[in-house]
C-alpha cells in the first residue's frame, strides 16, 4: 500500500508540474530563474515524446498539444501502475 501511494504522488506531482509549466508559458513566457529552470528539467522529458508526436502529425500549428498528450500519457501509465499492484 505505500508503494502506490507513493507512486500516486509522484503521478501527481508530475501532472502538477505539467500544469504549471502552461501556465508559466503563458503569462512569464521567455523568462527563466532557476525555479522555471528546475521545472524545465522535470517536464521537458515528458513533454518531448507530445513534441515529437506533434511536430510528426500536425506540422507548424500555432498550439502546443504536448502538455495534453504527456498528461494522457501518464494517465495511462497510472492506470497500468495501478492494475499491476
Amino acid at each position: 500500500m505505500y508503494l502506490y501511494n507513493l507512486l500516486n504522488t509522484i503521478f501527481n506531482v508530475l501532472e502538477f508540474a505539467i500544469l504549471i509549466e502552461v501556465v508559466l508559458s503563458w503569462v512569464y513566457a521567455n523568462r527563466s530563474n532557476q525555479y522555471t529552470e528546475i521545472l524545465h528539467k522535470i517536464t521537458n522529458p515528458l513533454l518531448q515524446p507530445g513534441r515529437k508526436i506533434q511536430e510528426k502529425y500536425f506540422g507548424n500549428t500555432m498550439i502546443d498539444f504536448s502538455p495534453i498528450i504527456a498528461l494522457v500519457i501518464l494517465m495511462v501509465l497510472r492506470r497500468i501502475v495501478s492494475i499491476i499492484l
